[in-house]
């Protein structure tokens, strides 16, 4: 996501706000490449909520492993309603007479477990389960959850809303980090991905749409029923659902790439150089961080507020009043830079966000660079001299958002380049999304793998460059 342009701003000069990791500002030694392990509570406790996220301890339902969502809502912009049911293929990965979903918003009103119709609590922002039958670690188990809704954007750790937001002409979503559970129970947290079908059902003449490939469209009676296929694993932040007055654009990119875009109707021919932009990004990224990762790609121009930029898995969401203002180079590079970095490989943890952004924002310098604009090595040295106190490696809820993790992470990514070097920093990048594309990652992981491109310990450099609150002044020579 790169949200500078509205809440968590990502311009040079911008002052990070401190960090809430625990680290003590007149302490000036690194903080340890070996965080302690979040605890949870004792694995024989049924009702134990979340996955040991340090941020966001509510998030995640230990005990279960989705393997795919069908999303089946109908939503009429006039009268803001949601009536929905999914249905949550899932593997129980431990013993239980019990399950939870994240859902903080949604009214259920029924509760089926493999055909059987089962008794369920609402307990926000949890939505508690019971199994008509014990369940077995390794059992496969099919949920479906019917609710409805009148969605709206929900207060988050990070310091601005997310979830559903209605706009001028329908709506959108905006779910990083913890904004699907207000719209839809399903196990919100990025260690576990899935894949999605969406079939969305809206008023005659608008669009919906969602993340994939166009499965279906029709007609019946006065409503469009749409359906999506989302088949590679996906985070449920990644999740796109859109409605209203789109055309959907096809187009062909590098080696045949499907392209597959959704701009309003009004505004497609303002929209076509943007939409031209894409070929030549993914050519100039696949030099450095190996093949394209998904089976299509594309953008989304909605009618957000302004400063929404956000990485959708397979399609970018951008907001159309960003398009005219010269930013256009970096929100586009940025957010296709994330489909390498955060949509294939995804944060297993929320503390571990620099692998999204400061790769991203990495990815959109070298971009700026290649096309004439400030060089990489230069943007690096702004982005260090304005760097604020805080470990871009354990920032806060508050701070994921924020410069270090952006430009601050930019600075750790440069300062590795240099000092491994060409080859093995973009040897290290190509190698971390071939080998963990469809999976979910930490920091400890990337380090491991840094250690084994560059064939040398590198404990040192993260302690300095990652984990400390006060970063060298100087980059390696």
């Amino acid at each position: 996501m790169l949200c500078g342009l509205a809440a968590c701003s990502t311009d040079a000069g911008v002052t990070a706000r401190r960090s809430e990791a625990g680290v003590d500002p007149t302490d000036s030694q690194p903080v340890p490449t070996q965080p302690t392990t979040p605890q949870t509570a004792p694995i024989d406790d049924p009702n134990r909520d979340g996955v040991g996220d340090v941020l966001f301890p509510e998030l995640g339902n230990p005990g279960i492993d989705v393997t795919h969502y069908g999303v089946a809502i109908a939503y009429d912009p006039a009268t803001d309603v949601i009536d929905g049911a999914v249905t949550i293929d899932l593997e129980l990965t431990e013993d239980r007479d019990a399950i939870t979903l994240d859902a903080q918003g949604p009214e259920v009103t029924e509760v089926v477990v493999n055909g059987t119709t089962t008794t369920f609590l609402m307990d926000d922002p949890e939505l508690r389960i019971d199994l008509p039958d014990k369940g077995r670690s390794g059992d496969s188990l099919q949920v479906v959850v019917r609710y409805g809704l009148h969605p709206y954007p929900q207060p988050s750790a990070i310091g601005m809303n997310n979830g559903w937001y209605n706009s001028p002409g329908g709506s959108y979503v905006l779910n990083e980090p913890d904004g699907a559970r207000t719209w839809l129970p399903c196990n919100d947290h990025p260690s576990d991905k899935a894949a999605y079908t969406f079939t969305i059902t809206v008023p005659a003449g608008l669009t919906a749409v969602a993340n994939g490939a166009l499965g279906d469209h029709r007609t019946e009676g006065d409503h469009e029923v749409w359906v999506w296929e989302e088949t590679q694993p996906m985070a449920t932040y990644l999740i796109q659902v859109l409605t209203g007055d789109y055309e959907v654009v096809e187009g062909t990119g590098p080696h045949g790439l499907e392209l597959l875009s959704v701009v309003l109707r009004s505004d497609l021919a303002a929209m076509q150089p943007a939409l031209d932009t894409m070929s030549p990004q993914i050519e100039f990224f696949e030099q450095f961080f190996g093949p394209y990762p998904f089976d299509r790609y594309g953008i989304a121009m909605t009618d957000s507020f302004g400063g929404l930029a956000m990485e959708t898995q397979g399609r970018s969401l951008f907001s159309r009043d960003d398009f005219g203002f010269g930013v256009q180079q970096m929100l586009l590079s940025h957010e296709l830079a994330h489909q390498w970095f955060g949509d294939a490989v995804t944060p297993a943890r929320w503390q571990d966000i620099w692998l999204n952004e400061a790769f991203a924002t990495y990815g959109h310098m070298m971009w700026l660079e290649h096309i004439g604009e400030q060089t990489v090595g230069a943007a690096a040295a702004e982005a260090l001299m304005f760097r604020s106190f805080g470990a871009t490696g354990t920032p806060g809820a508050a701070e994921m958002f924020g410069y270090n993790s952006y430009e601050g992470g930019a600075v750790v990514l440069h300062a590795l380049r240099l000092q491994i070097g060409d080859d093995a920093f973009f040897t290290l990048l190509q190698r971390w999304v071939a080998e963990n594309n469809g999976a979910s990652r930490t920091t400890q992981d990337f380090i491991a793998l840094a250690e084994d491109v560059a064939g040398e310990r590198l404990s040192a450099f993260f302690d300095e460059w990652l984990f400390a609150g006060r970063t060298p002044t100087q980059f390696p020579r």
